[in-house]
């Protein structure tokens, strides 16, 4: 896909994307795991689905009955807590980029299909709040990634056509999602650490700081 319009708009995933938090969720996924008496490990082939979504499943599959909302919310607690004890950082660059789009004008979403207190909890924490325009997560649309809608409804609050908006992913289902919308898909490697395909991506990078060089590229005629 060739965007023929300046670009306006700059989303981003959160988990692996903005920040390296994989070992927390797995952990959260051990611990309640544990206490179900399932086998957490299989929730790696939905890598990328909300957390909902894959503990859904993973339940369906055992024949458990539990709240899966109630479930939901001890996977962000221990999450969350986990990210504050560990004093996790952002990925690197991260800061710096995003400065700099704001610099030249540029708006910027996190697009991320996790409860709003969560996501706004993690940018916080990062102390990144002040870069981000707006959020986009499930408390904003009714389908999540690979659906387009959250990413659709991310274009219409910046007023943008999804030709002058990208979005920087690190799963499939997302690079999916953009996919599906329209937008310009850019797949999140994180320096070889993501063992994601990414098939749909339009462009890879491997560190944030290649993003504005990757977005240069695309401003051009």
């Amino acid at each position: 896909m060739q965007t023929k319009n300046v670009i306006q708009l700059v989303t981003f995933d959160l988990d692996g994307t903005m920040l390296d938090d994989e070992w927390a969720h797995a952990e959260a996924n051990r611990r309640i795991g544990e206490r179900l008496g399932v086998d957490h490990t299989r929730l790696g082939k939905l890598t990328g689905y909300s957390v909902r979504l894959r503990w859904q499943e993973l339940c369906r599959q055992a024949e458990l009955s539990v709240d899966i909302e109630e479930l939901a919310d001890e996977h962000f607690q221990i999450t969350l807590d986990l990210l504050r004890e560990a004093g996790t950082a952002e990925a690197p660059g991260l800061t710096e980029t995003l400065s700099m789009l704001k610099a030249d004008g540029y708006l910027l979403a996190v697009a991320f299909s996790s409860d709003e207190p969560f996501v706004r909890a993690v940018v916080e924490l990062l102390r990144l709040t002040s870069y981000v325009d707006f959020f986009l997560t499930k408390n904003q649309v009714e389908k999540l990634k690979p659906s387009p809608e959250i990413y659709l409804t991310a274009c219409r609050l910046a007023n943008v056509s999804v030709s002058q908006a990208v979005g920087i992913e690190d799963s499939d289902p997302g690079c999916l999602a953009l996919r599906r919308a329209g937008m310009y898909s850019i797949g999140f490697t994180n320096g070889g650490k993501n063992r994601q395909q990414l098939a749909d991506a339009d462009a890879r990078i491997s560190s944030m700081r290649d993003l504005l060089p990757l977005l240069e590229k695309l401003q051009r005629p």
